[in-house]
């Protein structure tokens, strides 16, 4: 399972802001920013919280052209929205627990499986902002372990997770790479791997509008995002990831 984080995620970025002010305090200080500050910075700040509308290409599993609604709150709750033959489909994970509605059929709540976890740290890491919570251990990548055009990467460790996850940047330090362990049934299991394109600005944020993944070295799917929203105010709602 990925790791639980602390639920007051705005409280260590203010003590981060504590610490710098206190180090001015004792003197000047030479500070240079990690690379997950310069990648949050690049893309625009953090992101607490994201929904966007995604049109899909996808190759094998349930091929066809299909349209989801992707929603995401740190540090690891999600909830996929689907049409499918006229009817609405749903996953939500709030953290802990899953649930599925189908249509007008709500299934019981229920612990969260090995595959939801796996997708729910595909999210948090992809997001970037969890990399900053004490629980998450990463090392930024050596030049002999980039891929070719790939200008920094980091290694990503969730507590858990099978294997950790790789995240690359190109050289304005945006995330156009990302790799990691996923189960996505029914489609399968396996190395995902995902590259990122087509920055756009969005409410003071880059963000990528395609995407293309892999699952274990085969096309899976081309996405087109039709439409992001960046924290939106809707997602911090106590119910708004709810399984009850």
């Amino acid at each position: 399972m990925i790791p639980s984080f602390e639920p007051n995620r705005k409280g260590w970025r203010a003590l981060r802001v504590l610490v710098a002010l206190a180090s001015l305090a004792s003197g000047p200080v030479a500070c240079t920013p990690s690379l997950v500050e310069t990648a949050i910075e690049a893309r625009g700040g953090a992101l607490d919280s994201y929904g966007k509308s995604v049109d899909a290409e996808v190759f094998f599993g349930i091929p066809g052209t299909w349209s989801w609604e992707v929603a995401y709150r740190a540090p690891e709750s999600f909830r996929w929205s689907l049409e499918t033959y006229g009817e609405e489909q749903h996953l939500v994970f709030d953290g802990t627990n899953m649930r599925h509605l189908l249509g007008g059929a709500a299934l019981p709540p229920v612990a969260a499986d090995d595959a939801v976890r796996s997708q729910a740290g595909w999210f948090a890491v992809t997001s970037l902002d969890v990399l900053e919570e004490p629980r998450t251990r990463w090392r930024e990548l050596s030049q002999s372990e980039l891929p070719e055009g790939i200008a920094r990467g980091l290694v990503v460790e969730l507590a858990g997770a099978p294997e950790p996850f790789r995240l690359y940047f190109d050289d304005r330090t945006l995330l156009v790479g990302a790799s990691g362990r996923v189960a996505m049934a029914p489609i399968g299991a396996g190395a995902l791997e995902a590259t990122f394109s087509q920055f756009r600005e969005v409410d003071g944020f880059l963000l990528p509008f395609a995407g293309a993944y892999e699952l274990n070295g085969t096309p899976l799917m081309r996405e087109t995002v039709r439409e992001w929203r960046p924290n939106d105010p809707a997602l911090e709602a106590p119910s708004a990831f709810s399984v009850q």
